[in-house]
């Protein structure tokens, strides 16, 4: 039923590609060393934007065989970096499947640097294959689609995000035959979906707005600064099935600033402008729904593109890639404990205030309604990560944060300074967990700070009311 040219025993006995790179001298020097105690580094493979890729063995057992990603120093020192490899890595080493390259190891202190350690899959990526080859046959691409289709699907069940889906980053198993399927590289870094990230420029409305991706195939609302989930990822997944089929992407710029910008604006050309009139027309619609603007225009999950995909090529994509003995996850639950945990500083419990509440509240209204609420008070944001930001109000004037400061200099900051009875400064964490795309659980904690103790504990937390109450009339009007 599918026949998908002359060039698979080619392409079939190639080793293994991810991202090639010329080899370096850099990348030599990690020949023969041992990553965590235990890999050792027999072969350069290629290079990313992010990471060196070597092929390792175990010292343990000769024939076993996996890949290291050794991340790059640049990338190691961005902010937060070692929260969010954290929580991403502990995020994958839990999400198991068959269609996903699994994330074995992981080390952000390796005296050889950070690094992943990933199961090794003999293949090449589909956009070595693509390069070959172009245009794929629809049955062909339903063949790539169910395999990907199925990790996806998975992964949204378990409120992950890959965010960075293209060809690059499938790993393509039997290349050109019958049995051709994909493996879902590079989640490692994928986004953990039930902690909202609003950015400190969001909420200080000073500095840029960051959005992750690669250009040729990120989401409009990733662009738009919007919040994200699963469906980011359908979209992504549109711009790969409308590159397979027609040989060319939906936005052929050059220019980054004009390919983002028709990722928000243009309208993808008609298959038969661009030379795919050959292409059914439900496949043509399941691709055209996928790559829709905003994420509700698009199918809702990766099931949904999967099944409209099979009835326009006539035989089922889904049916045909189910895996064997595997039990898909159950949908992510999420419950925020009532206790705040308690801090460094021990603080007297009854200087603290703390409430759970639910508030109807998109990812991104919550970021207009906290950044009205920190305007109102004079907050200064000191913190801002997934799940949690902190807020301080009623800092002295002239106030810097002695932690960056030793000694003597932070004395003289007025970190120990006396305060007016009444005014000392109140510290708010708001821990988020998202329930779904339209709530978010906040743990709210009202807190002295530790060098600015108050002495009236009925006064302080009539203060700690009184903008808690400001704080529900933003987050939860009408209440």
């Amino acid at each position: 039923m599918r026949l998908f040219g002359s060039s698979a025993k080619q392409i079939e006995d190639a080793p293994i590609e991810l991202t090639p790179a010329p080899r370096a001298t850099y990348a030599d020097s990690y020949i023969g060393q041992t990553f965590l105690g235990k890999y050792r580094v027999r072969k350069f493979l290629g290079e990313g934007s992010n990471a060196h890729v070597f092929l390792a063995q175990s010292t343990t057992d000769p024939n076993s065989r996996v890949v290291i990603k050794r991340i790059k120093d640049e990338a190691t020192i961005a902010p937060r970096f070692r929260q969010f490899f954290d929580a991403e890595v502990r995020s994958m080493l839990n999400f198991h499947h068959p269609y996903v390259v699994r994330l074995l190891d992981a080390s952000l202190d390796d005296p050889l640097g950070a690094c992943l350690v990933l199961e090794y899959i003999p293949g090449v990526t589909l956009e070595a294959v693509f390069n070959r080859e172009r245009i794929f046959h629809q049955d062909r691409v339903g063949q790539i689609l169910g395999p990907l289709a199925h990790a996806l699907y998975a992964a949204q069940l378990g409120g992950i995000v890959h965010r960075d889906l293209k060809p690059a980053n499938l790993m393509v198993l039997n290349a050109g035959t019958d049995k051709e399927s994909i493996r879902v590289m590079d989640f490692g870094f994928a986004g953990f979906t039930a902690k909202p990230h609003i950015q400190l420029a969001e909420l200080t409305g000073q500095g840029p707005i960051f959005a992750c991706g690669t250009p040729a195939y990120v989401s409009p609302e990733m662009i738009r600064g919007d919040s994200t989930d699963a469906r980011a990822d359908i979209y992504s997944v549109g711009v790969m099935l409308y590159e397979l089929l027609t040989g060319r992407l939906p936005f052929d710029y050059t220019d980054q600033e004009k390919l983002l910008a028709a990722h928000v604006r243009e309208t993808p050309p008609r298959f038969g402008r661009v030379g795919a009139g050959h292409v059914p027309p439900v496949v043509e619609a399941a691709v055209q729904i996928a790559l829709s603007k905003y994420p509700s225009e698009r199918h809702q999950n990766m099931k949904e593109l999967c099944d409209q995909y099979s009835r326009g090529v006539g035989w089922d994509c889904w049916e045909a890639s189910m895996p064997a003995d595997y039990t898909p996850p159950e949908p992510t639950k999420i419950q925020v404990s009532s206790t705040p945990a308690r801090s460094a500083d021990d603080i007297d419990e009854r200087y603290i205030l703390s409430d759970t509440l639910e508030a109807c509240l998109p990812e991104k209204l919550a970021a207009i309604k906290l950044r009205g609420f920190i305007e109102e008070v004079r907050g200064h944001v000191v913190e801002s990560e997934p799940g949690l930001i902190r807020v301080r109000l009623d800092l002295p004037q002239g106030w810097k944060d002695p932690s960056s400061r030793s000694g003597v200099f932070a004395f003289l900051s007025g970190a120990h300074r006396s305060m007016r009875r009444g005014a000392e400064p109140v510290e708010v964490s708001l821990k988020m967990e998202k329930i779904d795309s339209n709530r978010v659980a906040v743990l709210v904690d009202f807190r002295p700070m530790k060098m600015y103790m108050p002495t009236d504990p009925e006064l302080w937390l009539q203060r700690c009311e009184s903008y808690y109450t400001v704080l529900r009339k933003y987050i939860m009007p009408g209440t």
